[in-house]
């Protein structure tokens, strides 16, 4: 089954690159179509995204560095890593970043009032599903990521970059790019308490 295999080759590719085949045009494409056909309830499109490629990229992970830098003005060995590893992310070709329409959701609680306090939690739910799907489509075409969230820490520096609408929560980023580095052996663990069978 291609489907679970596509599954089993997911993983966190934390070393990025730019040394990838596709162009930025083929791999919106990709991202555009996980958007379209992923999941959500009652097929409204709650979740939304930014693909950022070259400057705009290494924008998003320069303003992280620099409130992380603020944040952690005392703590210079725990900067120091943190720097390391964004630095990683810089290195890659672009970032996706994850959307919630908190608009779109609360129009939803008021027209189907039965299930208002559901949609919260469906539409975290579609998030998800798509940053799985756009993950797994990503490394079908050999370009690793990984799933960060630096929110809300980043939320207002990103939004006043992108000049993103008030009603959009940012719920992650993905930077993306080629595979440098293969990583460690996943460790698959006994899933038996976790499934049951009748």
């Amino acid at each position: 089954m291609e489907f679970l295999q596509a599954l089993k080759n997911r993983r966190s590719i934390y070393n990025l690159g730019t040394n990838v085949t596709l162009s930025n045009e083929e791999i919106t494409s990709i991202i555009s179509d996980c958007l379209k056909y992923s999941p959500s309830a009652f097929n409204y499109p709650t979740t939304n995204v930014i693909i950022a490629f070259g400057e705009k990229h290494q924008q998003i992970w320069q303003i992280t560095t620099d409130i992380l830098k603020e944040k952690l003005a005392k703590k210079e060995e725990t900067f120091a890593v943190a720097q390391n590893k964004i630095n990683k992310f810089k290195a890659g070709v672009g970032t996706i970043l994850f959307f919630e329409d908190t608009e779109i959701i609360n129009e939803l609680k008021e027209t189907y009032a039965m299930y208002a306090e559901n949609f919260s939690t469906w539409s975290n739910q579609a998030n998800g599903m798509l940053q799985n799907n756009i993950w797994t489509a990503l490394s079908q075409v050999n370009i690793g990521a990984n799933l960060q969230h630096y929110n809300p820490l980043i939320d207002d520096k990103i939004k006043e970059l992108f000049s993103i609408p008030d009603t959009w929560k940012l719920t992650a980023q993905m930077p993306f790019g080629s595979i440098e580095a293969q990583p460690n052996k996943k460790y698959i663990e006994d899933i038996s308490t976790r499934l049951k069978i009748y």
